[in-house]
């Protein structure tokens, strides 16, 4: 399944990438980005508020801790990510493409 994935997001890349202005295909990519952190963060909150008790083995236990535990690490790694470049974010996602187009110029 994680591979259907992969190869379906790196063809609308391409695609994407040939066929799109720049300042457009980084605005849906990050956007997409934004979207995919803030959909984790909720599943990963409700997974921690829940607190279902579920009969596993040990081994799913142990699967189920590391997927938490990185989805955390990635939410975290996400939120100071944000933080840090909110400013291009910004300018990524608000910015028209005739500005852009007069930086590339310079």
């Amino acid at each position: 399944m994680e591979l259907y994935l992969f190869f379906a997001f790196l063809l609308f890349y391409v695609i994407t990438a040939f066929l799109l202005q720049k300042n457009l295909r980084y605005k849906i990519w990050t956007s997409a980005f934004i979207i995919s952190f803030i959909v984790t963060s909720i599943a990963i909150g409700f997974v921690r508020l829940s607190r279902q008790d579920v009969m596993m083995d040990a081994n799913q236990i142990n699967w189920y801790y590391i997927l938490f535990l990185f989805g955390m690490i990635s939410v975290v790694l996400g939120i100071f990510n944000l933080w840090m470049y909110r400013k291009p974010l910004w300018h990524i996602l608000f910015s028209s493409a005739d500005e852009d187009d007069d930086e590339d110029d310079k």
